[in-house]
């Protein structure tokens, strides 16, 4: 995952800015970390779901496999 990526989950989990230095991260809340957290983890799942969706061809049950494999780690952000 890029930086920039991170900058940008980290400023999606923390909308209590204000006036406060949104990279002082004593003023984080546990559950704005916790909600950085599930995002990066999201990111990830997603990440690998589409490595799985990369193997795909439609139609060859050898390779169905991989339709199965996307979705379940999809569905573990469910869990």
């Amino acid at each position: 995952m890029k930086r920039e990526e991170l900058i940008l989950m980290v400023q999606e989990a923390v909308v209590e800015f204000s006036n406060a230095n949104p990279f002082d991260f004593r003023l984080i809340k546990i559950e704005t970390i916790e909600r950085f957290a599930a995002l990066v983890a999201a990111a990830e799942r997603e990440a690998c779901a589409k490595i799985c969706d990369g193997y795909t061809q439609y139609g060859d049950p050898i390779t169905n496999w991989s339709i199965d494999c996307a979705a379940a780690i999809r569905a573990r952000g469910n869990e």
